[in-house]
């Protein structure tokens, strides 16, 4: 991966100081650099890789691991680890959703998510995925939380004193972390924007508002940008101006993501089936929607686009809520970048309600937040 052009504009994310066990740790030629970013739905993370890193993802789901023979009985080995936590096993990884008997067991999406069991499972479950690839100590590993809660210090300070040091991530195998720098999910994408300008002026020139194409990376140190991550629960946004984060014009609206938009489909499914549809069914539906295609419930097809309607005004209802948490800051937005699993209905409500300012989508929007923590901690490093 090309270092990143460290402005004042990403100098935002030096915000965080190490503990002092991290800042008596000498650097040392060719650091190592992870990054892991864990949202409600999905964990994205990095692994060594022969160009540098790649990006990873698995379902963030933590089930207690069966260690029964039954387990082994299948024609494959599943992709699934057992982690250690808190004195017991959770099964993690990309095939763990193979572990369920359906709905949303595993999950935990209360507002202590980053000091719960399903969280440390995971987040050990992608340690065990870099260390099976050959890591066994990491230099710099770059966490985030949600605006919401990386506002809070105490937070910051738990995943700092909770992920630096030896680390057991189980099957014999332990990683040594030797700093844990503590990012807003947001500023990951923020931070990855760079590398996307000949997109991201496509967009721009695209949009009949005031703002010019960027000649460079520097240009985005004097605009303001809105920063929108529609997660799976909720609704992240991070104004950041001239480089600076606006912590009173940043925040986040809980309920506010695809899984209000799942649930709203879900009952109105119920409505023209005739029947309740329990949390079973929901993987399905939200399959159907990711894709576009009908739902198949009891061997009838079911088509969603129906729905649609009903779907828009949930998103539309989330972003008021944004804009409500904005203030009056919108009027000096210069633009909006989208970030995380699922943003082209928020870009498309975006767009209606601010028609003068580009609403661009990151490429692989997915894993952006978590290739920018990459970059981010690869300038720690370098510092």
């Amino acid at each position: 991966m090309a270092q990143p052009n460290v402005s004042k504009l990403r100098d935002a994310s030096r915000i965080e100081k190490p503990t002092p066990e991290a800042a008596a740790i000498q650097p040392t030629a060719g650091p190592t650099v992870r990054a892991i970013d864990v949202g409600f739905g999905l964990v994205k993370y990095t692994l060594p890789a022969e160009q540098g890193v790649v990006f990873r993802s698995f379902p963030s789901l933590a089930i207690p691991a069966d260690t029964s023979a039954v387990r082994s009985l299948s024609t494959r080995r599943r992709d699934t680890f057992d982690v250690p936590v808190q004195g017991a096993l959770y099964e993690v990884g990309q095939d763990v959703g193979l572990a369920l008997a359906g709905g949303s067991f595993g999950r935990d999406v209360t507002d202590e998510f980053y000091r719960g069991k399903v969280y440390e499972a995971v987040t050990k479950g992608a340690l065990r995925y870099m260390a099976e690839a050959g890591d066994t100590s990491i230099d710099v590993l770059v966490l985030g939380l949600p605006v919401n809660q990386f506002n809070d210090a105490v937070r910051r300070d738990y995943l700092r004193n909770t992920y630096e040091g030896e680390l057991d991530v189980g099957g014999g195998k332990k990683i040594t972390v030797k700093r844990v720098v503590v990012q807003a999910q947001p500023m990951g994408g923020y931070a990855a924007l760079e590398n996307h300008l000949q997109e991201l002026n496509r967009e721009i020139s695209a949009t009949p508002g005031a703002q010019q194409p960027l000649g460079s990376a520097d240009d985005l140190d004097e605009l303001a940008v809105l920063m929108v991550d529609p997660g799976e629960h909720t609704l992240d946004w991070l104004l950041i101006q001239q480089g600076t984060i606006n912590p009173s014009a940043s925040g986040a609206a809980s309920d506010a993501g695809r899984h209000r938009v799942l649930k709203a489909v879900q009952a109105a499914l119920s409505d023209d089936v005739g029947r309740p549809l329990g949390v079973s069914v929901e993987p399905h539906i939200n399959e159907a929607l990711r894709k576009n295609k009908p739902v198949k419930l009891s061997g009838v097809a079911y088509d969603l686009g129906k729905y649609e309607p009903r779907v828009m005004s949930v998103i539309e209802d989330a972003v008021n809520r944004m804009i409500d948490g904005l203030r009056d800051a919108t009027e000096s937005v210069d633009l909006i970048v989208l970030v995380g699993g699922h943003p082209e209905r928020y870009r498309d409500a975006l767009k209606q309600r601010f028609p003068a300012i580009p609403v661009f989508v990151m490429p692989e929007a997915v894993s952006a937040n978590a290739r920018g923590f990459q970059m981010i901690g690869e300038a720690v490093a370098e510092s």
